[in-house]
């Protein structure tokens, strides 16, 4: 059988004499792996609980929570797209989810009379509430409880400073 990629054959040992190019420092990298793992496990463990006790994953939730956080709890298909740093696709694929269980709905923007909004149900305010217990849980137990209110601070202005607007902006990207 052969392969398209250039190379050995997958069954061939691979040259470990190929260096790697412009390799992370030992510091550099374990903050980019310590973020990874961090990131990875809670998001996981977020996916797993909310599913199971609410019906829809951590996608869902961050949908519903950027409504919640917008002006009359709705936004356009665009601008929650980007808040949620979805394609178009994706986006309309999550809200038609939504809409499916009651949770979103599209309504006419009034600003035009044309575009549509996507707003937040009450049954979608209802079920998000309910779901941020579980999600401040899940990040207590497995992130902030270990941090004291110092190390929560300064990791808050870590964050900040490595990447201005991640902490601060009211809205993302800013």
């Amino acid at each position: 059988m052969s392969s398209s990629f250039p190379g050995p054959p997958m069954d061939s040992p691979l040259p470990r004499d190929v260096p790697e190019p412009h390799p992370f420092t030992p510091a550099e990298f374990g903050a980019w792996r310590g973020m990874l793992r961090v990131h990875a496990t809670v998001f996981r463990e977020l996916d797993e609980r909310l599913v199971t006790d609410h019906g829809f994953g951590v996608d869902a939730y961050g949908v519903l929570v950027t409504l919640v956080g917008a002006s009359g709890c709705a936004l356009t298909i665009g601008d929650l797209g980007q808040r949620r740093n979805l394609s178009p696709s994706g986006i309309s694929r999550s809200v038609d989810r939504l809409t499916k269980i009651g949770l979103v709905e599209r309504r006419t923007n009034p600003a035009d009379g044309r575009s549509l909004l996507v707003g937040l149900t009450p049954q979608g305010l209802a079920r998000l509430r309910a779901a941020q217990v579980t999600h401040h849980e899940i990040v207590r137990h497995l992130l902030l409880d270990r941090l004291g209110a110092r190390d929560q601070k300064s990791l808050a202005q870590l964050w900040e400073k490595a990447m201005p607007g991640a902490v601060s902006s009211e809205v993302w990207p800013p």
